[in-house]
């Protein structure tokens, strides 16, 4: 427990400072100090009589108030503020960068200046980065009870005489990854129509549903069977997770903030993964010791992994109701733009979405990304079958080999809390230094993206000498190749992919660009998780010499694999960054 205590106060560490830094608009100093540029928007007509405003119906102004604000005279007494057509209106978007309101470069939302502008900002920020916190956490739920699920005691009913309880989790880890594809596939144009923050809380209630009914009893979750088909359900509510908060970036966030949102949602990634694992062994812990003894002849039954379960879906709360608040105070000032949308526009943003796609995948720099992206998945996502690895090629005990799965995701953790902003910072953050700089921003983050592909690289080529018996190798350096693989994949992993999305995009394709690239990447897992699956099977006992060394071979090709995959991606996504800033100079002349 005091090793808990101390390794929860290390990551709160990373992550609080992160949370509480000061990101205040980028207002000029004489906005900041004097006179701000306000927009006023209404529908009101000034009655020179009474000096009171009165309504006039179909007319719109807007007063750009820097001190004194100027009225005009329509030559019947009555004056008005400065008017615009709607056309006109929607021009006004370009001025927003002066106050820091702009959301994105086609002028997303229009905030009101000032300390509420940052207070909403800071809100919708710490509700994503819990979002992605609980979300992630509870997909430890299942891993973490594996175990007890196949086991007959778990109070989980089995009538299916064909399949065994060992078949129906196979099947439901095959359907679930099915389950994740599928939402990727279909869920992106639907995200980017219905707003970023609506799709969270719709997830978010069907993840706090489906993990409440399972670990409420047997009246909601009686079967093994209906175990599963909750997890399906679970996993396809999961799968819009991430378009869903690059959305809600891309609409509420300036573009100066886009490489630290998405930094801080790796961060509540694999914070959540490393706090759950940790969190959960101890609820099981406590939970298994309420268990009480069956009499004699009565089937003894252990139903404390329904705990994990219902603190998975209880936490769900949490997020759920911060985007409520801060996503609806948020909301408000992009009213005017909604009103302005006939109901025919916004149900063509499906057709929008599917049009930026198509567009965006005659570029070389989208199939670049989209291969890279792929391929550092399936190698993020070796970090399920870390414990397994080590405990079979290294002979460490099980309990030793979960501790080096937590510390790759502490090296994911620590990569981009501290090195995600330096090594792929938003253009527009860095704009007054990019030009005078001798190497351009652009090609600064190819240069660290080849940097941390070729670390990834050298750690597998290690592993990979490891298990021909060309290298010997300890369980302490093994770990810290672990930790080392997973510092080098976190940064190139979240945000290259995410920041072509979002900038590429816009705010009707930045969700349905963002999936499009998972797609291929849950695809290509299926496959890598089948070829892992057949590793797994391999037995021998510990301490075997013999076995020790059939069972290194059995893991070679898997490594092989992965550092063929690893020189691909290193490759394609330095040409894709690479070609995206030769493509902004072009633009910029």
């Amino acid at each position: 427990m005091t090793a808990l205590f101390w390794y929860s106060y290390f990551l709160l560490s990373l992550i609080v400072p992160s949370l509480s830094s000061p990101t205040a608009p980028n207002h000029s100093p004489s906005l900041r100090n004097g006179s701000r540029l306000t927009f006023f928007v209404s529908s009101w007509k000034l009655d020179t009589n009474s000096g009171r405003p009165r309504t006039k119906a179909n007319n719109k102004f807007v007063e750009l108030g820097i001190g004194r604000t100027r009225s005009k005279n329509d030559g019947n007494g009555n004056k008005y503020g400065i008017s615009f057509s709607n056309s006109q209106l929607r021009k006004t978007n370009d001025l927003l960068p002066l106050s820091g309101m702009r959301g994105g470069a086609d002028g997303g939302n229009t905030e009101e200046a000032g300390a509420g502008d940052n207070y909403k900002a800071r809100g919708i920020s710490l509700s994503l980065f819990l979002t992605y916190l609980t979300v992630m956490g509870a997909k430890c739920a299942l891993p973490s009870t594996l175990a007890m699920l196949t086991s007959a005691n778990s109070g989980l009913a089995h009538h299916n005489a064909v399949l065994s309880r060992q078949d129906v989790i196979s099947r439901l880890l095959a359907f679930s990854t099915l389950s994740i594809a599928a939402g990727k596939l279909f869920l992106g144009p639907v995200i980017d129509s219905l707003g970023g923050v609506l799709s969270l809380q719709m997830a978010l209630s069907t993840l706090c549903i489906c993990l409440c009914s399972i670990g409420l009893g047997t009246q909601t979750c009686p079967t093994l069977t209906a175990l599963a088909i909750y997890w399906i359900v679970v996993d396809f509510a999961f799968s819009s997770c991430w378009a869903a908060c690059v959305k809600t970036i891309r609409d509420y966030m300036s573009e100066e903030r886009w490489s630290r949102e998405i930094g801080r949602l790796a961060m509540a990634a694999r914070t959540g993964n490393a706090i759950s694992f940790a969190f959960f062994a101890w609820l099981l812990q406590w939970a298994s010791a309420g268990v009480t003894t069956p009499s004699a002849g009565a089937i003894p039954v252990d139903a404390s992994w329904r705990w994990v379960f219902r603190a998975s879906g209880v936490i769900q709360l949490i997020p759920l109701m911060m985007l409520s608040f801060f996503g609806r105070k948020g909301g408000e000032s992009n009213t005017m733009n909604k009103e302005k949308q006939s109901r025919s526009e916004s149900k063509s943003t499906l057709k929008d979405s599917l049009a930026i796609l198509f567009q965006q995948s005659r570029t070389l720099e989208f199939w670049l990304h989209l291969i890279s992206r792929s391929i550092i998945m399936v190698l993020v996502s070796f970090l399920l079958f870390i414990p397994s690895y080590m405990t079979q090629c290294y002979e460490m005990s099980s309990a030793s080999s979960a501790r080096v799965g937590s510390m790759f995701a502490l090296g994911c953790l620590v990569s981009v809390s501290t090195l995600a902003e330096r090594t792929y910072p938003s253009i527009a953050a860095d704009s007054t230094t990019r030009k005078s700089s001798s190497i351009s921003l652009s090609r600064r983050k190819a240069y660290s993206m080849l940097a941390f592909l070729a670390i990834a690289t050298v750690c597998l080529a290690l592993q990979a000498a490891f298990l021909q018996n060309l290298l010997s190798l300890s369980p302490i350096l093994g770990t810290l190749l672990m930790f080392l693989f997973g510092f080098s994949l976190a940064i190139p992993f979240y945000l290259p992919s995410s920041m072509f999305a979002l900038k590429r995009g816009g705010k009707d394709g930045a969700a349905t660009i963002a999936d499009a690239f998972d797609v291929c990447g849950f695809g290509l897992l299926a496959v890598f998780n089948g070829i892992v699956a057949r590793v797994l099977d391999v037995s021998g006992e510990v301490g075997s010499a013999g076995m020790l060394l059939s069972r290194k071979r059995a893991w070679l090709p898997v490594f092989s694999w992965m550092l063929g995959g690893s020189i691909t991606a290193m490759v394609s996504l330095f040409g894709a960054v690479w070609l995206e800033g030769e493509r902004l100079e072009e633009e910029n002349g």
